[in-house]
């Protein structure tokens, strides 16, 4: 009876919210068409890197599908950021991969290991939301810049590092099975093809209003699986994961993967899995509550955090429930949305609603993708995480001599180095804590969030 009540209030909840915010960022106008061509062009992108996210992470690619049209659902629909796109990031999926091997590596039974990872997920989502509840939302204020920077480029040479070892087979991973010459001729190629391809279809004068509807990474991946199919290329291709071949298949699944096994609540199980969930929980908190303050920045709104918080825990809950990987709120295809005209939240929605019609068409071929490809989509996703404002501007205005600036690389090479030695965990708070010192003693100031308002002298 308490649970039923308990269910009958959270549904309550989330009607009054979707309600609250479906309704107000409607307009006037229609904009039924804009929200729909924006969610058809950005769910291009949203599914190529949530299948590419899904094989790194070690879950296959199926779950990174699974959570690239789940979660931006949920986000775009009870969330505090009005438009936006969320899904699977690059920075969650290096945590992810790390939890599957940790998982792996630790226990035998491939059920208990998948309860445990997604027990692992869920009490991501579960901290996420008491996070919201506790309204710790604003304290991303707090956070420093050039700790920001320093950590995200440590995920991005993490990806970097990990796709080397799986091209190279290093440390605990297997070589790609194929010549290796071939595999990296195909890494190559894709990660090239990714950014030539928009050049070429404006060289061959496609207008503008229709290069916008060919995403790159999705018709790269396209031609390359096209031509290494008929080819008949001896490699190895993607890692599907958990797949089912109907709905009732898939559902048992989930069911046996849920975490009910009793041996996972012992206090040493806990503790194992809570330091992963934070670090999922640190980056989420990070990843959505920055790329909010971008899209705040283009719309002129103003985010609500806190709701922001609670929407994507419960986005991260019903991915890890049905077998995803988690995720946040992603810079670059929230931009995205934005510029491909979308108006209201149906636009974020309809990315989810494409990506999981895309996922259904697509899933089946899915298996023809060699895996070289991916590690391609993934070098490319490592190298949009990496900042690369600050030193473009350090050279660019010849801060070599300027002593602040000094002191702010330092701190981004410091979070840099410890995010990839130790962890990010140990990199933002340690990080944050020497800033604020330094602050106080030495009166330094944070790197700018946007380089191209700086001028040459401006500390």
């Amino acid at each position: 009876m308490v649970l039923s009540d308990v269910s009958k209030n959270i549904s309550l909840l989330f009607f009054t919210l979707f309600q609250h915010n479906f309704m107000k960022s409607s307009q006037k106008e229609n904009t039924f068409i804009f929200d729909i061509l924006a969610g058809l062009s950005v769910s291009f992108a949203a599914l190529s890197l949530g299948a590419a996210f899904g094989t790194m992470s070690g879950r296959g690619a199926f779950a990174g599908m699974i959570g690239a049209a789940i979660i931006p659902v949920i986000t775009s629909a009870f969330g505090g950021t009005r438009l936006q796109a969320s899904g699977p990031t690059a920075p969650m999926t290096a945590v992810s991969a790390l939890v599957v091997a940790f998982a792996y590596e630790n226990f035998p039974d491939k059920v208990f290991v998948e309860q445990f990872i997604t027990l692992i997920f869920i009490m991501n989502a579960v901290i996420l939301i008491l996070l919201g509840l506790m309204k710790i939302g604003r304290y991303i204020q707090y956070v420093p810049q050039v700790i920001i920077l320093g950590f995200m480029n440590g995920i991005g040479l993490l990806i970097w590092y990990d796709q080397i070892k799986r091209l190279f087979g290093l440390g605990d991973k297997t070589q790609i099975a194929g010549s290796l010459r071939t595999n990296i001729f195909i890494a190559i190629v894709t990660l090239l093809a990714i950014y030539l391809i928009p050049i070429l279809l404006e060289k061959v004068g496609i207008p503008e209003k229709v290069r916008k509807f060919i995403p790159s990474m999705f018709v790269t991946i396209i031609l390359a699986t096209i031509i290494t199919t008929l080819a008949g290329t001896e490699v190895e291709h993607v890692n599907l994961g958990n797949t089912a071949s109907s709905l009732g298949e898939f559902f048992q699944t989930v069911s046996l993967y849920f975490p009910s096994n009793p041996a996972l609540f012992n206090t040493d199980i806990i503790l194992m899995a809570l330091p992963f969930a934070l670090q999922l929980t640190l980056l989420a908190y990070l990843d959505s509550l920055l790329t909010s303050l971008v899209i705040d920045n283009m719309t002129k709104e103003k985010t609500k955090q806190d709701q922001e918080l609670i929407a994507q825990g419960f986005a991260n809950g019903a991915s890890a429930v049905l077998q995803g990987i988690p995720g946040a709120q992603a810079t670059i295809r929230s931009v995205l949305l934005l510029k491909e005209g979308a108006k209201t939240r149906l636009a974020g929605i309809m990315v989810g609603v494409f990506a999981l019609l895309g996922f259904v068409v697509f899933s089946k071929y899915i298996g023809m993708i060699t895996s070289a490809v991916f590690v391609g989509v993934l070098f490319k996703a490592g190298l949009d995480v990496i900042d690369r404002d600050f030193l473009n501007a350090y050279f660019k205005f010849g801060w070599k001599a300027n002593k602040l600036r000094n002191i702010q690389l330092l701190f981004i090479v410091y979070s840099t180095l410890i995010t990839v030695i130790i962890d990010l965990n140990v990199a933002v708070v340690t990080g944050t804590i020497m800033f604020f010192i330094a602050k106080k003693y030495f009166r330094i100031s944070d790197a700018e969030e946007d380089f191209a308002k700086v001028e040459s002298e401006d500390i």
